[in-house]
């Protein structure tokens, strides 16, 4: 069981761009929805941290799907979930640090 949950500075950024980009180009409520699957998943994880696939590169790193575009990536560190980055796959897969 997770007692804390961080974010890095890159998935933070990243977070607050796509929800930035959505609110704008979409609509607030497209934006809202992003926001709430991130905090569902890190919910789910908090109570089952281990539900993630690993990483094929970092296998200290694990990921589960957002929705059906991107990844949340995360790394536990005792009982700290640590939230590493959030990647579009739509990007080219060199983009993604973690594969």
């Amino acid at each position: 069981m997770v007692e804390k949950v961080r974010w890095n500075n890159r998935a933070l950024d990243t977070f607050y761009a796509i929800a930035n980009y959505l609110e704008v180009n979409h609509s607030p409520k497209t934006a809202e929805k992003f926001v709430s699957s991130v905090f569902d998943k890190i919910a789910v994880l908090k109570k089952h941290p281990l539900i993630g696939r690993k990483a094929p590169k970092r296998k200290t790193i694990r990921f589960v799907r957002v929705d059906k575009h991107r990844r949340l990536y995360y790394r536990l560190n005792g009982r700290q979930l640590i939230i590493s980055s959030i990647f579009d796959t739509r990007q080219h897969p060199d983009k993604d640090f973690h594969q």
